[in-house]
């Protein structure tokens, strides 16, 4: 993955591929962009970022992900090469107040799933959340996700696991660099 550490606002992304893609900050003005994308993911892609049907992202749920300090709660996403008015994956950090840790989730429109987008989304989130004095991100990851549960381990960082609630959360030390990685 190529990106430039000192602006983390936007860059380029290098999938597995080569392809690339477009990533930067969320803004307010990416709310419809987040609900069309919304309407362009399978209801199991929403129901294992979710944990629940959301048939429809309501305007005030996408104003709460679009919205955001760019400290405490920050995020992501990343373009389509051949229309970047769309978003085809949001990486997102919502810090628990008062800590240096915060919860992390990331989800990739389907057709793009399985190329690395959502392994590059998450190396670059760290890369910012370690800017923002972040040093431990978790996610909490149904135990049938295991996309996700490998894209965590692929990280190469030291990673704790509990069972909560019926979830795997999944506890990343991300104040040490990166491992070799195997994805």
């Amino acid at each position: 993955m190529d990106t430039n550490v000192e602006d983390l606002e936007q860059t380029s992304l290098t999938l597995p591929d080569g392809t690339v893609v477009v990533a930067r900050l969320i803004q307010p003005d990416d709310m419809r962009a987040l609900q069309r994308f919304h309407t362009r993911l399978s209801q199991r892609s929403i129901y294992l970022r979710f944990f629940g049907v959301v048939p429809v992202l309501s305007d005030e749920r996408a104003r709460y992900f679009t919205h955001l300090d760019g400290q405490d709660r920050f995020a992501y996403v990343a373009l389509d090469p051949n229309d970047p008015d769309e978003i085809i994956g949001v990486v997102r950090m919502d810090r628990e107040p008062g800590t240096d840790c915060g919860e992390y989730a990331v989800i990739v429109e389907d057709r793009w799933q399985g190329r690395g987008l959502g392994f590059a989304l998450t190396r670059l989130l760290i890369a910012g959340a370690r800017r923002r004095g972040y040093r431990t991100m978790y996610a909490m990851v149904l135990p049938e996700n295991v996309r996700m549960l490998n894209l965590l381990r692929d990280l190469g960082l030291p990673a704790r696991v509990r069972w909560v609630d019926g979830m795997e959360r999944v506890e990343v030390d991300i104040s040490v660099p990166e491992r070799p990685s195997l994805a």
